[in-house]
């Protein structure tokens, strides 16, 4: 049976990445189950605990949208996942609803099964990043669009190009950073990574434009959630989730106005706000005014993953590069005790070390292992326990003959594993240590 599950581990996009012994390691925790046509897997808003994979049939995902009622967002077929978030955060709320829409029968990875897997073998929960990032990105995408054809059925037209009829900045548009984008109205520049702060224009919002931490902590929860379409019920869970009822509304309505004052001062009451709009119960930052660096991040790498696949590997390092200056900290790092900020830190880190590892293997193969040793270090630097960063760094070093570095770097590597994770290192690691050790 084990063989059979491996080789059709082999074939989801899902675990592209992982390497003949980690799709074994998978293979030996996954389980087959069945259900019959209109079975609920789980509901939106349940806790998480099993990613599933479909081996046959259909799967329907389904998410409730404020007053817009529950919609498809997709219909997963073989080789198609749902749950995977579980993994990563077990006891997490489903963000989505999930019903058999045939017959299914199912591949199933428990999240208590696979967190023992990865305590064992870390390395293995890197290498599906990359996919669970595509994953994501489509899921939002899937989304938007039902906001977008919901909204126009409405009759409330396109949020991104008219979000209120009295505030409609589409003709103020200009492409030059921190320039004005309309009379009066200049972009806003906001960074996440490292430290958070807004630019209006060139000038840093300070902190006596601020007032108070929660106008700030708004921003970051609707940035974190994606910028647009997110329902206003979501943001105030995130941000009082132990309120009074009928207390989470009243702070939200205060907090948003207070907002939208430290964003624009000089605010036209008339008109509204030019960068935060609240439609529908939905919150959208004003895209063409709000320049955030995750966005650009998140674009930046899927560009250079399209540029690689096509065999421009200039191309796709000059976008890894650029996404690389931008990632000057992890996101929002400064917020460690909310889970929204959490989750997407994880998510974006994630990211961050396959982009890094991306780029070191296309250094690599030019040759230039001066600059590939650069990136595996800073993949060491954001994830002290990336066994696979370690290994390539003992390996490169040994090929410019400096042993004594190699020798260093495994020293390190199993410190670190030791340390944080009470583990020896791998016999990959050591068999490299090994092979080096009698050059």
């Amino acid at each position: 049976m084990e063989d059979k599950i491996y080789d059709f581990l082999a074939s989801v996009p899902l675990f592209s990445r992982l390497r003949k012994r980690e799709l074994q390691y998978i293979a030996e925790i996954a389980g087959i189950v069945s259900y019959p046509a209109n079975t609920v897997l789980f509901h939106e808003g349940e806790s998480g605990g099993s990613l599933y994979i479909v081996v046959e049939g259909q799967l329907e995902v389904l998410k409730g949208q404020a007053d817009l009622g529950e919609h498809i967002l997709r219909v997963c077929g073989e080789g198609e996942h749902v749950g995977e978030m579980s993994l990563f955060n077990p006891g997490k709320a489903r963000t989505a609803t999930v019903r058999a829409r045939t017959a299914v029968k199912l591949l199933n990875i428990s999240s208590d099964d696979f967190e023992a897997l990865v305590y064992r073998r870390p390395e293995i929960s890197f290498s599906l990043t990359s996919g669970l990032t595509e994953r994501m990105l489509d899921s939002e995408s899937r989304l938007m669009g039902i906001i977008d054809k919901m909204a126009r059925r409405f009759g409330e037209g396109h949020y991104a190009e008219k979000i209120d009829s009295d505030s409609d900045p589409s003709h103020h548009r200009q492409s030059e950073k921190g320039k004005c984008a309309g009379p009066g109205i200049p972009k806003l520049q906001i960074k996440t990574f490292g430290n958070f702060n807004v630019f209006r224009g060139e000038t840093l919002i300070g902190e006596s434009s601020w007032k108070a931490k929660q106008p700030r902590a708004l921003l970051k929860a609707i940035v974190a959630r994606g910028g647009s379409g997110i329902p206003k019920d979501v943001l105030i869970e995130d941000l009082w989730p132990e309120g009074l009822p009928g207390a989470g509304e009243s702070n939200f309505r205060v907090v948003l106005h207070r907002l939208r004052r430290a964003l624009e001062p000089a605010i036209d009451q008339a008109r509204g706000s030019s960068y935060l709009f609240l439609k529908s119960n939905l919150v959208f930052l004003n895209k063409d005014l709000c320049e955030i660096d995750v966005d650009e991040f998140m674009v930046l790498y899927q560009k250079g993953k399209k540029a690689e696949q096509a065999g421009d590997a200039g191309g796709a390092l000059r976008c890894y590069r650029r996404a690389v200056d931008l990632y000057v900290g992890d996101f929002l790092a400064e917020d460690l005790y909310y889970s929204w900020a959490e989750d997407r830190r994880n998510e974006i880190r994630f990211t961050y070390l396959d982009l890094l590892a991306r780029a070191a293997e296309l250094y690599q193969a030019q040759g230039r292992s001066k600059k590939a040793i650069e990136l595996y270090k800073s993949m060491v630097k954001a994830d002290s326990v990336c066994e696979e960063a370690y290994q390539k760094l003992m390996q490169l070093y040994s090929s410019r003959g400096m042993t004594a570095e190699a020798i260093k770097v495994y020293e390190l590597c199993k410190k670190a594993l030791e340390t944080e994770l009470g583990v020896e290192p791998s016999s990959l690691t050591v068999s490299i240590r090994m092979r080096i050790q009698e050059i």
